[in-house]
């Protein structure tokens, strides 16, 4: 589902990934764990093309989904807006029933809390159900039920992704990676 092969990322002097190779399987959830600037977040970018490897190659499906640490969705939009300009990207229908985002589309972005922005932004990931979901501390700022929600939805996806919270890694992990600093 994707491979990963020496995969290598500079940022100045620094090398934040040295000849990462990995492979997420049909159906694996593989949870990647670190300290804060191991790479992590590097990492899923170079996935999903937000960021260039240095070195190396990646193979991912045609789809993807792909929720980032801190989601930087237009403040002017409404949740509406942003979940629809997504779905006709992806040519799929919205996800709006899921982690009760439902409630909030009539709202602008700019108005929502962080653990809203953040359901926001995990269901315009689910849209179109990719084959491959990639999602950067996918429970941040979320409540308790939005947290078993997507933990849920994980339990028969294929994702790759970073976290600090070991409790969530635990409970979707299929196998855990850990990147040294």
């Amino acid at each position: 589902m994707l491979k990963i092969r020496h995969l290598t990322k500079w940022f100045g002097a620094r090398r934040v990934l040295d000849d990462l190779s990995l492979d997420v399987e049909r159906g694996e959830r593989v949870v990647v764990l670190g300290e804060n600037g191991c790479g992590k977040s590097t990492l899923l970018q170079i996935v999903c093309g937000v960021v260039d490897a240095d070195e190396g190659d990646v193979r991912i499906p045609d789809a993807i989904g792909y929720a980032p640490e801190k989601p930087d969705i237009p403040d002017h939009l409404l949740a509406r807006e942003w979940l629809d300009l997504v779905a006709s990207l992806k040519r799929a229908p919205a996800h709006t029933s899921e982690l009760g985002v439902s409630e909030l589309l009539g709202r602008k972005v700019g108005a929502l809390s962080l653990g809203q922005r953040q359901r926001v932004s995990l269901a315009a990931a689910f849209t179109g159900e990719p084959p491959l979901l990639v999602l950067d501390e996918p429970t941040n700022a979320l409540d308790a039920d939005s947290r078993e929600a997507v933990i849920a939805r994980l339990s028969d996806a294929t994702a790759l992704i970073a976290t600090h919270d070991r409790d969530f890694a635990d409970r979707v992990a299929s196998r855990i990676v850990v990147l040294a600093a």
